[in-house]
């Protein structure tokens, strides 16, 4: 567990951005000269490093400017970082990371003349955790310092080893020795060391040795979740034999009490069932999947909401998959499963947030006070722009730097019907590697967009224009005629659709116009000189390219003709999970008899009109429309 940034982290981030120079990046040998540089942690039986860099810190605070307080927060910088024993290829990342960009320091910022200030520290510290810290930077920055790789090894294993005895503590310690998901950590750090620099040294043997005597313990203790961290840090490593592991595991799970954690017993199943296949004993292998999937069912048949009971039963599914002789389980599970969803409608109660659009219908209204109908049209067409693609990204990405715990778990989007139709994955902090994250909230603000949209502007314009004309097909034939969007021969069907639109018959508007999208597209792109139908060469025919596949294998033909914000536009409220999906919900008759009248099919019949009229907004003042007047009609 990360403990919290405070202030002295801030102040620590800041120093290192908004200084040109920050004092600790001017220690030098000279200031090491003579210093008993570990005074500050003497008395300190910490096990974390981030700890020894508080008392860095605190010891510089106190004193002027000079080589002790240099030194002191160059420690302190090299101390606070954060180990991250997971990814062995960047182990230390930054304790604090801002919204604006500011950040406390990272290995990269000790290269150069600092290097060597490291490395003697590193040699002259005695205390575990300061010497583990530094002699594993020093090599993570120079990979040639096999030496101190060898001493951090050391160092790490000492401190496990102290924490064990109980000389060393880690913060928020409860007991249990070593038995900690933290002495886990460092003995992953040194193990990973230990690979790069040869897995036969003394000091590795050592990591190894205490990596299985706290497995065993954990083993031999019945403790649930420091037994799943030292096996999995085992079959990592592949120390011990992994079949042996399984059994471990299996006898482990067969003497724990009744009413345990019912996830901690599907991880060790898992673990069970990774230990089997490392071993290459298959049918084991099965048997721990099979286990762990009934131990989803049982918890799912004791959930009393039907949102996460379905959840549980379609992991029980997922984790069948491939397991031989299982068909009929799985399919009566997934009777079970449509059963369960249907109880889950009447959980999901709406919740709505007031929001006025009287100022932006006043305007919309002022806006529309145009002469003709053309006029009105081209305004309409007007309304909204596409969003920029890189903006919606950027944005999202803002929004979870800022607020984090919106996206920090995964999530799962459900029909009106309960099922499973799309998959989110939880974010990090919008630094990039939250891809799926992002989407969903780029999903998530472009419909509360389409839904303003629509609510303050397009049906307030469109209102407007069906009261005050009659609206008529061979006014729309008259218009999109002249448009390069709207295949000739499709005039007439595009004019029905956008007169239903019009007058309000959002059923008629929709299913008219969302399959008509996909030939203009077809369209567009022959006209600009490309192919796009597809060769099957075992059956010797032509096939036009689907919607889909023009965006997959010729988006860029696309994105020059409408450029990149229209394409994110159409692929948003069409072809793209999470969203509304209309193209094919429509297509396979998914839409319910109210979904033509939201937002979002209002929005894409909108949409599809402007795209009509795009080509045509510098050719407007040549364009005219029969009885293009205004229609004053007389109260009955």
């Amino acid at each position: 567990m990360n403990r919290e940034i405070g202030a002295s982290d801030e102040a620590s981030a800041v120093e290192q951005t908004d200084v040109s120079q920050p004092v600790w990046l001017q220690a030098s040998l000279a200031d090491l000269e003579g210093l008993a540089f570990e005074s500050p942690i003497a008395a300190s039986n910490s096990a974390d490093s981030r700890d020894l860099g508080d008392l860095f810190r605190a010891a510089a605070d106190k004193g002027q400017d000079g080589p002790a307080v240099r030194m002191f927060r160059m420690l302190s910088a090299a101390a606070g970082m954060m180990l991250r024993s997971k990814e062995k290829s960047e182990p230390f990342g930054p304790m604090a990371v801002f919204a604006d960009g500011r950040r406390s320091p990272i290995p990269a910022d000790f290269r150069g003349p600092l290097q060597q200030v490291l490395e003697a520290a590193a040699d002259l510290a005695k205390h575990p955790a300061l010497k583990a810290r530094l002699a594993d930077l020093c090599w993570s920055l120079d990979r040639k310092k096999g030496r101190l790789a060898l001493a951090a090894i050391a160092a790490y294993v000492d401190i496990v080893k102290g924490v064990d005895d109980g000389s060393l503590v880690f913060k928020f310690d409860k007991g249990q020795g070593a038995l900690k998901h933290d002495a886990r950590d460092h003995l992953r750090r040194a193990l990973q060391i230990s690979k790069a620099v040869g897995w036969d040294k003394p000091e590795s043997m050592l990591a190894r040795e205490v990596a299985v005597q706290l497995r065993g313990r954990a083993m031999q203790k019945a403790l649930p979740n420091p037994a799943f961290w030292f096996s999995d840090l085992d079959l990592d490593f592949g120390i011990s034999d992994p079949a042996v592991i399984g059994k471990d595991i299996e006898t482990l799970i067969a003497g724990l009490p009744s009413g345990s954690d019912g996830h901690g017993v599907i991880d060790l199943w898992r673990l069970a069932a990774r230990a089997y296949h490392l071993a290459k004993n298959e049918d084991d292998k099965h048997r721990a999947q099979t286990a762990a999937a009934e131990q989803f069912v049982l918890m799912a048949e004791g959930q009393p909401m039907a949102m996460l009971a379905s959840s549980l039963l379609s992991d029980a599914i997922s984790e069948l998959h491939g397991v031989p002789g299982k068909k009929d389980r799985r399919r009566e599970l997934r009777h079970r499963l449509i059963d369960v969803q249907a109880g889950i409608a009447e959980e999901m109660s709406p919740f709505s947030y007031p929001l006025d659009l009287e100022d932006i219908a006043r305007e919309v209204e002022r806006t529309m006070d145009r002469p003709t109908l053309r006029d009105k049209f081209f305004v309409f067409a007007a309304l909204d722009q596409s969003p920029d693609p890189a903006k919606l990204a950027a944005d999202a990405s803002q929004s979870i730097r800022e607020h984090p715990l919106s996206s920090l778990f995964g999530a799962s989007h459900h029909d009106r019907e309960g099922k499973v139709v799309h998959r989110t994955d939880g974010g990090g902090l919008g630094d990039g590697g939250d891809e799926s994250a992002i989407r969903d909230h780029i999903a998530r603000h472009e419909s509360i967009r389409r839904q303003i949209t629509v609510s303050g502007q397009i049906e307030v314009a469109r209102q407007s224009i069906a009261r005050d004309h009659l609206l008529s097909d061979d006014v729309f034939a008259h218009l999109l005629i002249h448009s390069p969007f709207v295949p000739s021969d499709l005039v007439r069907t595009f004019s029905r659709g956008f007169l239903r639109f019009f007058q309000g018959d959002f059923v008629s508007g929709l299913y008219i116009l969302t399959p008509l999208l996909e030939s203009s597209l077809r369209h567009l792109l022959k006209a600009n000189g490309h192919d796009v139908t597809i060769f099957d060469d075992s059956t010797q025919t032509q096939q036009d390219r689907t919607i889909s596949s023009l965006f997959e294998q010729m988006r860029g033909e696309l994105s020059t003709i409408f450029g990149s914000a229209i394409m994110t536009d159409i692929e948003g409220v069409f072809l793209k999970k999470p969203g509304p999906y209309l193209r094919h919900a429509l297509s396979h008759g998914l839409l319910h008899d109210g979904d033509p009248y939201g937002h979002d099919a209002i929005y894409s019949c909108w949409l599809i009109f402007r795209l009509c009229l795009l080509p045509l907004f510098p050719y407007r003042d040549q364009l005219h429309l029969p009885f293009d007047e205004p229609a004053h009609l007389e109260p009955a």
